[in-house]
This record gives C-alpha cells, sequence and structure tokens, in this order.
C-alpha cells in the first residue's frame, strides 16, 4: 500500500502542477484502488483490535473525499 500511495502522490502533483487531467485520471484509478485496499483492511482482515477499524473507517472516508475533489479538479481543467 505504501508503494500505491508514493505512485498516487506522484501523479497527483504532477497533474496539479501541470493542470492536466490525464495525471489526475491515473491518481483517481489509484484512489480507487486504495479504497479497496482500506475495506479489506476494515471488513476482511482476520485479525482486527477496535483501533484498527476506527483508522480504516476513517481513511476510507478520507479516500471517498479525496475520490470527489479529484473529480472536481478535473472538471475544473477540463473547461
Amino acid at each position: 500500500m505504501g508503494i500505491l500511495e508514493a505512485i498516487r502522490l506522484y501523479f497527483g502533483t504532477k497533474g496539479n502542477l501541470m493542470e492536466a487531467e490525464v495525471p489526475l485520471a491515473a491518481r483517481l484509478v489509484l484512489t480507487v484502488g486504495g479504497a479497496l485496499l482500506s475495506i479489506y483492511f476494515l471488513l476482511w482482515q482476520t485479525l482486527v483490535l477496535w483501533a484498527d477499524s476506527a483508522l480504516s473507517a476513517m481513511l476510507f472516508a478520507l479516500h471517498g473525499l479525496e475520490a470527489v475533489l479529484q473529480a472536481v479538479a478535473i472538471a475544473a481543467f477540463d473547461s
């Protein structure tokens, strides 16, 4: 998940600095992958503490917020 986050941050920085849609769209796809991993940690992990559940839920909520904001940024850069 750490490698995925590093690649996601690279595409986000590149897309925002260039105001380009393609790197931001790639970051949006990687965000969905990160959200799926956080769902795995939240629901299907075998040994889960209360803190793990809380952090995974927070991570999933932040991924959702980030996906919405990325879609808004792509729409703003498109026009």
